[in-house]
């Protein structure tokens, strides 16, 4: 028990501070955005080199574990549809809204520093990002165009674009090229690259915090909250649970990547839901609340995974 309180208490607190900054204006509003750009254009891309590089391909390219992971998130997606459809009657932007938020996770500002702390490596939710970038976030901008009548075809000049553009992606293929070819990095080249992304972890966690804090432009609504939870209920219930049943009975993964695949699957949904809520004014309210719900939620049911596979 005191192993878990040493691994979650910390993460509360960090976040706890992070939201008390933005909630008492002790921090600019502006400071969130400042915090994810560092990490996003530093950071991140630095911590997710020397990671990557050190870890080398076989713990890289865990072909159970990427099934395990994609197989999560088609069934999540696929649950998520028929609730939402037919059971809360959503349609078009408003839907494609809440099944993104049901699967996609915070691997980066959330799933690293937790996955530093419990697993001692962060290789698991680098992976989960690459899943997510490289195809699932693409395709739910897609389908949000496709919805608000912007594009009709896939352009794949602007996947393209979107994913080059995106430093932490360009740092994971480069590790991933000069693993491929054996090409040996100077010592002073890690030493510079672990500098950089030491900072990742707490700011990450302060960064969430500070995020979690957004106020309403307007009333939130019985609805809104009713969709938020469900959301959540998916998000930090039923994907974890989902990742652990395929990942046991299904691919035979072992105990450690067993943990890794639930502790990323039940991460929060990924502060990228709130930014397509904003760019497209679809379920901001909702976005909000479940970014909430699914950090306080996952606090939550990650002390108890690791309360009862501890076997306590």
């Amino acid at each position: 028990m005191d192993q878990i309180i040493n691994l979650i208490l910390p993460i509360l607190i960090v976040v706890l501070a992070g939201y008390c900054a933005a909630r008492f204006h002790i921090l600019d509003k502006g400071t969130g955005n400042v915090l994810c750009q560092y990490l996003f254009y530093f950071s991140l891309p630095f911590l997710t080199f020397t990671n990557i590089y050190r870890a080398g391909l076989d713990n890289l390219l865990n072909g159970r574990f990427i099934l395990t992971a994609i197989l999560t998130i088609f069934g999540i997606i696929l649950l998520a549809y028929f609730v939402f459809r037919f059971l809360f009657q959503s349609e078009g932007q408003n839907l494609i809204m809440m099944i993104f938020g049901s699967f996609y996770v915070n691997a980066t500002y959330v799933g690293v520093p937790v996955a530093s702390m419990i697993l001692s490596s962060v290789v698991p939710p680098l992976i989960i990002l690459m899943i997510q970038a490289s195809f699932f976030f693409p395709l739910t901008v897609f389908l949000m165009d496709v919805n608000s009548g912007k594009q009709s075809r896939i352009n794949f000049k602007d996947s393209l674009l979107l994913l080059v553009r995106n430093p932490i992606l360009v740092a994971t293929l480069i590790a991933i090229v000069l693993l491929v070819f054996q090409i040996r990095v100077p010592q002073f080249v890690l030493t510079t690259t672990e500098l950089f992304g030491k900072p990742a972890a707490a700011t990450g966690l302060f960064a969430l915090g500070f995020t979690c804090y957004l106020p309403a432009d307007q009333k939130i609504t019985k609805p809104e909250i009713r969709r938020a939870l469900t959301v959540t209920l998916f998000k930090t219930f039923l994907q974890p649970l989902l990742a652990w049943s395929i990942g046991r009975f299904v691919f035979h993964l072992d105990s450690w990547w067993l943990t890794a695949i639930v502790v990323c699957a039940m991460l929060p949904t990924a502060v990228n839901h709130f930014i397509v809520s904003q760019k497209y004014r679809c379920s901001e309210n909702e976005s909000k609340l479940i970014i909430l719900f699914t950090t306080f939620g996952f606090t939550i049911m990650v002390s108890l995974f690791l309360y009862f596979s501890a076997g306590f």
